[in-house]
């Protein structure tokens, strides 16, 4: 039988990537003052090649900048993203600020016996109670990729497998490089605000379509503390430290965590930003202290 218009539109709307992105893309524009850039190009600090991300958007509040590095991937609600995790050990509960300054020559002004001219940066580390991220919650630590068996005669004793998760960890992987070069930007931030300190967060991001992401809880013994359960947002804890060297002095700053998020959750992660002062409050703490 021929294809039909009315068959095309039926696979384009569940299976089209681009109109997974787009549907991503009307969530960030209907956040009030969002500043957003659909689709730039970056350099890769790995493989120095350039690279396309999504997203990246960010939204200003007073002397504090929260950017988002998003990608999206498209994914079918059979053939879901499986987080497996278990509770966040005091260690993981952590995120990273960078406090941008702008400074004026004046006798004094020194750190470590350097005299401060212009913009210095630092990196600030909120810990455990005082992070965005609370100790002994729920924190991935691998994914899994949940599809169809497509052997027939396993169907009845096997109907679902597990498949790798190599498109997965691409995305989340682009999120996090695409994020670093908004850390080196952040460095400057100061000087671009004419403000004496500016504070930045960012956060890397995955978004995929509602109803195909899951978690799975574990006691620390390896027990499964419940049944697999349907999210809207979960993150998978990376660890990724790397040094700043956008100004006269190199730090250390670390990304925590990958977000993940479904569509309906990106969409109430970024109302709770702009509504709530207290989600704000807490990625912003002032019990934050500068790391040496």
């Amino acid at each position: 039988m021929p294809i039909t218009p009315s068959d095309i539109q039926t696979l384009v709307l569940k299976e089209d990537d681009f109109g997974h992105e787009m549907r991503v893309g009307k969530i960030i524009r209907d956040v009030p003052n969002i500043r957003v850039e659909h689709g730039g190009t970056y350099t890769d600090p790995v493989s120095g090649k350039p690279r396309q991300f999504d997203f990246r958007c960010a939204l200003l509040k007073e002397s504090a900048d929260l950017h988002l590095a998003v990608e999206c991937k498209n994914l079918d609600s059979s053939a879901p993203i499986v987080m497996c995790g278990a509770n966040r050990q005091n260690n993981e509960a952590v995120h990273d600020l960078i406090e941008s300054r702008l400074n004026s020559v004046s006798p004094g002004k020194q750190k470590h016996g350097i005299f401060v001219d212009g913009t210095s940066s630092a990196t600030f580390r909120a810990s455990q109670d005082d992070a965005f991220y609370s100790p002994k919650s729920f924190v991935g630590k691998s994914i899994l990729r949940i599809k169809p068996n497509p052997n027939r005669s396993q169907l009845a004793s096997a109907p679902f497998v597990s498949d790798s998760d190599a498109d997965i960890y691409d995305k989340w992987s682009q999120a996090l490089s695409s994020s670093v070069e908004l850390a080196e930007l952040a460095c400057g931030a100061a000087g671009r605000h004419h403000v004496p300190k500016f504070y930045t967060a960012i956060l890397p991001v995955v978004v995929v379509p509602d109803d195909s992401l899951w978690t799975v809880y574990y006691e620390d013994s390896g027990v499964l503390l419940k049944q697999p359960q349907p999210a809207s947002t979960c993150e998978l804890f990376v660890g990724r430290e790397i040094t700043v060297t956008r100004d006269w002095m190199p730090h250390q700053f670390t990304f925590s965590h990958i977000h993940f998020f479904t569509l309906a959750g990106f969409r109430a992660f970024l109302t709770s930003l702009t509504s709530d002062d207290v989600t704000w409050g807490k990625l912003f703490t002032s019990k934050a202290l500068e790391i040496c």
